[in-house]
């Protein structure tokens, strides 16, 4: 390999590595998005309830929780296509790997992976599906309140 092809190798490793950072700062806008959608859902329902209009409660229940669980559900649809991206990305930089002089997302990952064990490194999008699916939890509930009141 000449050291042209080295260099642009190099350039092209770089430019993937900016392109897989960037998609996980938008992964992290897109739940900061939802989380605000949801907690301004849960913040107007108490709004609505703590201003007296208790004839109305079970409708409120009902609208949140069904708004809640499929908010919750596209954020989980979300969290999971921004893996699969991710994961690409990270193949091809993994391919990319092979022609370079030091394969540093490779050996991290041998690192972080060492053992196997839980308390070692847990995957962040594992902790970040955890939370779609506790609102998602409380809006189902919410839905269940709301029709068996």
């Amino acid at each position: 390999m000449t050291e042209n092809s080295k260099s642009e190798l190099l350039e092209i490793y770089k430019l993937h590595a900016e392109l897989a950072d960037r998609v996980s700062q938008r992964r992290e806008a897109a739940n900061r998005l939802h989380i605000g959608i949801l907690s301004g859902l849960g913040l107007a329902a108490s709004i609505f309830i703590e201003a007296g209009i208790t004839e109305s409660v079970n409708f409120v229940f009902l609208a949140v929780g069904i708004l809640g669980s499929v908010i919750s559900a596209s954020w989980w649809v979300v969290i999971r296509s921004y893996r699969q991206l991710n994961a690409g990305k990270f193949k091809a930089l993994d391919e990319l790997e092979n022609e370079i002089a030091f394969p540093f997302f490779r050996r991290e990952w041998e690192i972080l992976k060492t053992g196997k064990k839980r308390n070692r490194y847990w995957e962040i999008t594992n902790v970040e599906t955890f939370l779609p699916v506790v609102f998602g939890s409380l809006s189902v509930g919410l839905v269940i309140i709301s029709l068996t009141r």
